[in-house]
């Protein structure tokens, strides 16, 4: 009996396999092979548990107008309807979902690719294409009494829109020509951001380094080349104006705005304002 119900167990669980594998249809098969090589054509960047880019991936340039993203993290990421290569707007209803710090991106910015997926629902399919952009900007938090910055990246969703089965039948080179059409890839960002993200590892998600400026955002620390003479420390003095202070030590990894006192932190210091001048170092 033992035997018995041993090969009866594996005939059983043998069918379960075979019902599965045919379960899976040949377009959710060419669906996923599509996803495969577009994630081999743009390599993703990866984020890990605090935010930080900790591999670069591919850079893409925006080309389209009406690009919305929300600060990184974010609970709701804000998702772009594209349309024949245009990016559409959403209805009044779903803006209410966005933040008071949601921004359009503008045409010129760089963003890595962080997620390539598709979906798929009665009508239509969806190529989705999650972003993040390359560098930080401060964005304002707070009340009208107590407001602080802190540097961020900013991520968001494209959504391109297709017929239905079109992701089926859709080759890589077709899809890259959608993706091609909102974000283009310039070969020379790619060693430009890949050394941005070595040296503003040390402090993201709060801190980035321009991949195409190389401003430091947020008091990102730039390495010295090797054999380079070590750089003299910053020296800030009482009395000094929040002009001269940022000029020596850059943009602040925060602003905490109360009113005639300001605190600016930055990675190992607080400099502390008085009516705009340092009244304390911390």
């Amino acid at each position: 009996m033992l035997i018995r119900s041993s090969v009866r167990n594996a005939t059983l669980g043998f069918f379960s396999a075979l019902i599965l594998i045919l379960s899976v249809s040949p377009a959710a098969l060419a669906q996923d092979q599509l996803l495969t090589a577009l994630k081999q054509k743009y390599r993703i960047t990866e984020i890990n548990m605090q935010g930080v880019a900790a591999v670069p991936g591919t850079v893409l340039t925006i080309q389209a107008d009406g690009i919305n993203a929300e600060p990184y993290p974010t609970m709701i990421t804000f998702e772009n309807p594209v349309v024949d290569g245009q990016v559409k707007q959403r209805s009044k209803g779903f803006g209410l979902l966005r933040s008071t710090n949601s921004q359009v991106l503008q045409p010129g910015q760089k963003v890595y690719l962080t997620k390539i997926h598709g979906s798929s629902n009665s009508h239509e399919d969806d190529l989705k294409i999650t972003f993040l952009t390359c560098d930080a900007v401060l964005a304002t938090y707070g009340g009208n009494y107590s407001q602080y910055q802190a540097a961020k990246r900013y991520s968001g969703t494209l959504s391109f829109k297709l017929p239905k089965g079109a992701l089926a039948e859709m080759s890589a080179d077709d899809a890259a020509k959608l993706i091609e059409a909102v974000l283009t890839v310039n070969p020379a960002d790619q060693v430009r951001a890949i050394d941005a993200g070595t040296v503003a590892r040390s402090c993201e998600p709060h801190c980035a380094v321009s991949t195409t400026t190389g401003t430091v955002v947020g008091g990102a620390v730039i390495a010295a080349p090797a054999g380079a003479p070590a750089a003299a420390p910053p020296t800030i003095a009482l009395g000094q104006t929040i002009d001269q202070v940022t000029s020596t030590m850059g943009a602040p990894q925060q602003i905490i705005d109360l009113g005639a006192k300001k605190i600016y932190k930055y990675p190992d210091m607080k400099v502390i304002f008085m009516n705009g001048k340092v009244s304390d170092v911390q």
